[in-house]
């Protein structure tokens, strides 16, 4: 049987295949089809398992950028099919949310006949009408409610309230499953851990993505273009990624575009490059813009922006912290000198500041504090920055990947 020749004959065709690989990455929303989630078996099973079990509820956490809002998306297509019908209802939480308002957001999602279910409370909604409503559902409906980016309710007052009505519903064993999605690193972040509520709710971290994870996102969204890629290439975008598969998504994106406007249909080392000022526009300007505000000053031959790149190039703990110290080889290296941690100390503890826009956050006491980054997504986009400007190497980079840690989380 021959194998079916992807590789266009005209311009027209090659730019068709450019809009393909735009189209096949998914950097800037969630993914919303399960044969394009790569990797998640193990959450995946979690929450199916969570799903055919009366009672059951649970709490997606990890870091931002980690895929928590692709998999509860898409997980429940795998239950597709057989003798009971799903019903998903995905809502975003926002900071000025109260309860009323975000099961407003739910109720709107449902009808009784051609009628809206919000329609029948114009008013305030109090946590028995949730229950008594989602108890009204067939045996042979199962009703997922994602409550997405549940971390941005105002305060934790509300988001134990919402655990209380999940209790509630486990209580009664109403036939319908609420999946909590967060940023946090765990549970206790996000409610109080009452005994009683973690009985009912199954707490499922969501770490980084392992390197087989990540190759996987690049090579199933290639090959259903009839595109391959370089190993040495495969291994440059995973590395690069941090275990992140935004990142993933926009380097295999870019890549792919490169390589098929010199019209190549395999991913090399040089298209990873050619890609990287694309990847560093295209990235949030959320970042970019909290990164200049860390690195901008008025004092000449200041390092902020040296100290950064160096902490994107140490070795972290388990969650994500590194010390002073292990800063000291890469910015001796970036400033041809001897760089002590007197040197950079009030540089960490500044970018701790407002005035530098939080960009780390420190944990422990003086003289012993360590850091990370408060916002996950800005260490490849550091990284990026200091391939782009030659300042550091793809070695640098795959030597990195090394150190490619998982967060431990609480449970």
């Amino acid at each position: 049987m021959m194998t079916p020749d992807f590789r266009p004959t005209s311009q027209e065709d090659w730019q068709a295949k450019i809009y393909d690989a735009l189209e096949a990455f998914s950097p800037g929303a969630p993914i919303d089809e399960f044969d394009l989630l790569a990797g998640r078996q193990v959450q995946i099973e979690r929450l199916v398992e969570t799903v055919m079990q009366r009672g059951q509820h649970a709490i997606l956490y990890g870091e931002r950028g980690v895929g928590k809002s692709s998999l509860a998306n898409t997980f429940a297509t795998k239950l597709l099919g057989g003798a009971r019908a799903l019903t998903c209802i995905p809502v975003n939480c926002h900071p000025t949310d109260d309860f009323s308002a975000l099961w407003r957001k739910v109720f709107r999602r449902l009808e009784i006949g051609d009628v809206s279910l919000a329609d029948n409370y114009p008013g305030a909604i109090d946590p028995d009408e949730v229950v008594l409503e989602l108890s009204k559902f067939s045996l042979n409906v199962i009703p997922i409610i994602i409550l997405d980016e549940f971390d941005k309710l105002g305060g934790r007052e509300l988001r134990n309230l919402i655990a209380n009505t999940i209790k509630n519903l486990s209580d009664r064993s109403v036939r319908a499953t609420v999946i909590a999605v967060g940023v946090a690193d765990s549970v206790s972040d996000l409610i109080e851990e009452h005994e009683s509520i973690l009985r009912c709710l199954r707490q499922i971290p969501m770490q980084r993505m392992s390197v087989n994870e990540l190759q996987e996102i690049v090579e199933k969204r290639l090959s259903g273009l009839g595109m391959t890629i370089n190993p040495d290439a495969l291994s440059f975008i995973v590395s690069l990624s941090r275990g992140l598969p935004h990142y993933t998504h926009l380097f295999g994106q870019q890549a792919a575009k490169k390589a098929l406007e010199n019209r190549q249909m395999t991913v090399e080392v040089e298209h990873v490059e050619e890609a990287l000022p694309s990847c560093i526009s295209e990235t949030a300007q959320t970042i970019r813009e909290l990164y200049h505000k860390a690195t901008m000053s008025a004092r000449k031959g200041h390092i902020y922006s040296e100290v950064l790149l160096a902490a994107a190039l140490a070795q972290v703990d388990d969650l994500g912290y590194f010390a002073p110290s292990d800063l000291q080889r890469p910015l001796t290296e970036f400033l041809g000198r001897e760089a002590k941690v007197s040197l950079f100390g009030q540089h960490l503890k500044n970018l701790c500041e407002e005035d530098r826009g939080s960009i780390l956050e420190a944990t422990g006491t003086n003289r012993r504090y360590r850091y990370r980054f408060e916002e996950p997504m800005m260490q490849p986009f550091i990284l990026m920055q200091g391939l782009r400007d030659k300042r550091i190497t793809r070695e640098q980079i795959h030597a990195l990947a090394v150190t490619h840690y998982e967060p431990r989380f609480a449970f």
